[in-house]
Order: C-alpha cells, then structure tokens, then sequence
C-alpha cells in the first residue's frame, strides 16, 4: 500500500492545478470577451477630460502675451508702478466661494483696486504694474475664467457698487469720511465695460477700475489720487483692451 502513495498525492496536485486554471479563465474575462491587450487603459479614463483641464479659460501665460510692451503703451504711460510682472502660468484653478459680497464696503471698495474687484471667480490671471503720465502707480490685470464665469464677474460688481453706492470710511486720523461709487457702461470696448469710480467727500483717495469682458477674459485697469492727480484712464484702457478679441 504505500507504494500508491506518490500516484495518489501526484493526482491531487493535478486536480488542484486543473481547478485553479478554470477559476481564473472564469474570472479573468466574461464570455465572448477577450481581455485588454497589455498596456492598454480602460476606455473610461482614457476620454474622461484630465482634471484642471482648461477647456476654452486661458492660462496665465497666454494671458501675460496681452501684455503691452513699452513702446506700445500711450504717451507718458511706462511699465513699472507698485505691482511687479506675474502671472499664473500654465496652471487654471477652479474658483472658491466669492468673497466681495461679503465683504465691507470699505474694504472691497477703497483696497486692492482691480485685483480685489475681479479675483472672485478667476482661474488665471496675468499683471503689469504701470505709471501715468502723473507718475501715479496703476495696475493692469488680464484675468481669465472658466466659461461663464467672467459674466458673473461683472455682475458680482455692478451688484457691489449699487450695494456700496454711499458708504463710511476713516481718514490716517480717524475721522469718517463718507465714499460715493458710481459705475457707468462704456461703450465699444469689449462685450462689456464698466467704470467704475469711487469719490470720497473729505480728504481721502479717489480711485477709477475700468473692466472689459471679452468672451472668458476680463482685462482690468486701475488708478488713484495717493500720490498726484488722477490720469486719464478712458483712453488708456481703450489702447488696452485692443489686444482682446473684441466683439465685432
């Protein structure tokens, strides 16, 4: 009898082995399927879009290309003022929940000029730092947004400057100085444009933000009294806004 051990132990292992081989030709694939070939990605991932895809919202570095150069600038107008070149690169963002409607008047209206006013839904942007012919500093932004989005931009505003059209602020010395915004349409720029001013009634800082939509893009420009009269801003953001794909 122990002789037919070896042929009794040798039968099971075949008969494991034959049952493992069917198990996996069973769950390896499903009838009339033939597995994917080495390498090759589900067709799921392959056509989902890749996350931060840009879509049709440029990117900062096509932005910064909209950017003037010195001698395109109008007279009296350089590069330089308080802002430095930056821009977002080839990165697009998706945008977080607005603040400017939560904000104070105060604060949304006489800090950060055209970077506060349009920062809320952006995905990219580009800026340039400038100086008038006053020697007053500007700040020139090209932002870019997902689709859609540059259209709430503008509303976001036109909403903030009727909800902040008389408002209270404090001069270096403490004393309250009451703030007009006005916003007005400007027509021939863009799909959109507003100007957007804010008047103090004491000694305070006037300032100016004109914006122009563009399909997804708004460029915006500033200006201010801090150090001189303010510029002439119209035709400076009309020579601006030439590089956009205005609307015919």
């Amino acid at each position: 009898m122990p002789l037919h051990k070896p042929f009794i132990y040798a039968g099971a292992l075949l008969a494991c082995a034959a049952a493992l081989t069917a198990c996996k030709s069973t769950t390896s694939s499903g009838p009339g399927t033939d597995p994917a070939p080495p390498g090759t990605a589900p067709s799921a991932s392959s056509s989902a879009p890749a996350a931060g895809g840009t879509g049709s919202t440029p990117t900062g570095t096509q932005l910064k290309t909209l950017m003037p150069t010195a001698a395109k600038l109008p007279k009296g107008w350089k590069l330089g003022g308080s802002s430095t070149a930056f821009d977002t690169g080839a990165k697009v963002k998706s945008p977080g929940d607005p603040l400017l409607p939560g904000k104070d008047c105060a604060q949304a209206m006489t800090n950060g000029g055209a970077k506060t006013l349009t920062s809320d839904y952006e995905a990219s942007y580009a800026e340039q730092g400038l100086k008038s012919p006053n020697d007053t500093a500007s700040d020139l932004i090209f932002n870019g947004y997902q689709p859609g989005d540059a259209v709430k931009q503008m509303a976001e505003v036109s909403a903030l400057v009727k909800r902040c059209a008389s408002f209270s602020t404090h001069d270096i010395n403490g004393k309250i100085v009451r703030m007009a915004s006005t916003s007005s349409a400007i027509a021939g720029l863009g799909e959109q444009a507003l100007d957007v001013k804010v008047t103090p009634t004491g000694a305070y800082v006037a300032s100016e933000i004109i914006l122009v939509r563009s399909g997804d893009v708004i460029m915006a420009v500033d200006a201010n009294s801090q150090s001189g009269p303010m510029p002439a801003l119209r035709p400076l953001a009309k020579s601006l806004a030439e590089v956009l794909p205005l609307k015919s």
